[in-house]
């Protein structure tokens, strides 16, 4: 029942991608278009634990398919009232079309539907694109951690939006 209700969810944007939630045969894709850095195990895995989160009703993870591929991904977790947007990432070919948007627009509605009065997005501070885009999408800066992301530690920005219950 709460698979049938998930794939009720695809979306089909005018510009020729598809938002939808994601399922394990992704990982391929997502290792040829997003994480080229990562092996497929660690995505296969990593699929695994973000749909526990999903049919827990814990978050919701979702992928952007265009011309028959994943060409993104971004992973909404639930924790008691707060909500987070994590690993969102566009394939570099697919960026400046709105996709990163609609991915941000659709988890804001998710965590709108589990309840979360509060949803923050981390952005490396070297990431200007990303921190640009949470600031026109109404999230605003909160507090400043320094996260090891590959290279040794480096500040990232976390902003915060307030979620009304519309």
């Amino acid at each position: 029942m709460l698979l049938s209700r998930l794939l009720k969810r695809i979306l089909t944007h005018k510009s020729g991608y598809a938002l939808r939630p994601v399922k394990e045969r992704d990982a391929s894709d997502l290792l040829v278009s997003c994480w080229m850095e990562r092996d497929l195990r660690s995505i296969r895995e990593f699929i695994q634990r973000s749909l526990e989160i999903m049919y827990q009703e814990r978050g919701y993870v979702l992928v952007a398919e265009a011309e028959g591929h994943v060409i993104g991904f971004g992973l909404l977790t639930l924790w008691p009232k707060v909500a987070e947007i994590s690993d969102l990432i566009v394939a570099e070919a697919y960026r400046n079309r709105g996709i990163g948007t609609a991915i941000v627009t659709r988890l804001t509605e998710e965590a709108r539907r589990l309840g979360a009065y509060k949803l923050e997005i981390g952005a490396a501070n070297s990431n200007r694109r990303a921190y640009a885009l949470y600031q026109r999408l109404g999230f605003a800066p909160e507090r400043v951690l320094h996260l090891n992301l590959g290279s040794g530690p480096e500040p990232v920005t976390y902003l915060v939006k307030y979620l009304d219950k519309s």
